[in-house]
């Protein structure tokens, strides 16, 4: 069974390594010169919880002093991204369905997931549900070669993100000069 504080700390290495829970410049925006100075114009993020996307809740972590945000943002991520049934996911596949829906969304991650299951034998729809018949049919899977499976669809994954929309090919790079989603799917 999976642990939420291992998949949390997982998936955190990608949102802020450093957990320092700052307010930093995020997607969409771009820096603009304004008044001779250059500003952000554009959304914030802290601990990856961005401004464009969560506003409400973004707005109640950055009332926190900084050095007190580290629970709430935790607690964001729990409640928005952690279900029961991906607490019986085995560790460390959890790690990475935690840090896809986190990314890309739930549904995509469960699609991931059931895709990697598929290429190991299994015969899942892929319908982005994460119900018993996934749950149990990925902790029957040899757990390294799910793992594997799963490295490969979460690439593949955010390789269509980028066909279907090239302006985001600077997040993905390549297997040379790999961006951060590159190197977040190979983890």
């Amino acid at each position: 069974m999976a642990n939420f504080d291992t998949d949390y700390n997982f998936m955190m290495v990608d949102e802020d390594a450093a957990q320092a829970h700052a307010l930093v410049p995020d997607e969409p925006g771009q820096w603009a010169v304004v008044n001779g100075v250059k500003t952000w114009q554009g959304a914030w993020a802290i601990s990856g919880v961005n401004s464009a996307a969560w506003p409400a809740q973004f707005a109640a972590i950055a009332a926190l002093p900084q050095a007190e945000r580290g629970p709430a943002v935790e607690a964001f991520y729990e409640q928005r991204f952690w279900t029961t049934a991906e607490a019986a996911l085995e560790d460390p596949i959890a790690e990475r369905v935690l840090d896809t829906a986190v990314n890309r969304g739930t549904k995509a991650a469960v699609m991931d997931l059931q895709r990697a299951v598929n290429a190991c034998g299994g015969t899942l729809g892929v319908d982005g549900n994460l119900g018993p018949l996934t749950v149990a049919a990925a902790n029957a899977c040899d757990q390294g070669a799910l793992l594997t499976a799963l490295r490969t669809a979460r690439l593949a994954d955010y390789q269509a993100v980028v066909a279907a929309n090239q302006q985001l090919a600077r997040f993905l790079g390549t297997a040379q000069a790999p961006g951060p989603w590159w190197i977040r799917s190979q983890r």
